[in-house]
């Protein structure tokens, strides 16, 4: 298991990836960009997405070809309907001066058959 400490908002955020991810990462050209997401929307709900660019947003680099972010965003709507037709609720990012002090405690990461699988932790 491979881990750094990286600083988002503020406070320290534990990375911790397997020798799986290390060797996927160590394959690629560009840097992986690892978003966590805090989605709230009907329920609150936490995703993880694996990228090649931050899509505009400031990242931390957790290593070498590793680069981290936090994004909490809010759906426009909450309706069934809306959601079967999108996959999800429409969403807009949330600037609130109370989630830029938010960051999760953890975020793991591994390469498993070829994908990437990650979870954080509050």
């Amino acid at each position: 298991m491979n881990s750094t400490s990286v600083l988002i908002n503020g406070k320290n955020v534990l990375v911790e990836w397997t020798s799986a991810a290390a060797r996927a990462l160590e394959q690629r050209e560009a840097p992986l960009f690892v978003e966590m997401e805090l989605y709230f929307s009907c329920l609150i709900k936490k995703f993880v997405h694996f990228r090649d660019d931050a899509r505009g947003r400031p990242s931390v680099a957790a290593a070498d070809k590793l680069r981290i972010y936090f994004r909490p965003v809010t759906s426009t709507a909450c309706t069934f309907a809306v959601a079967d037709q999108l996959g999800r609720q429409p969403e807009i990012e949330i600037d609130s001066a109370n989630l830029q002090r938010v960051a999760p405690k953890r975020v793991s990461i591994d390469h498993v058959n070829g994908a990437w699988r990650g979870s954080y932790y509050f």
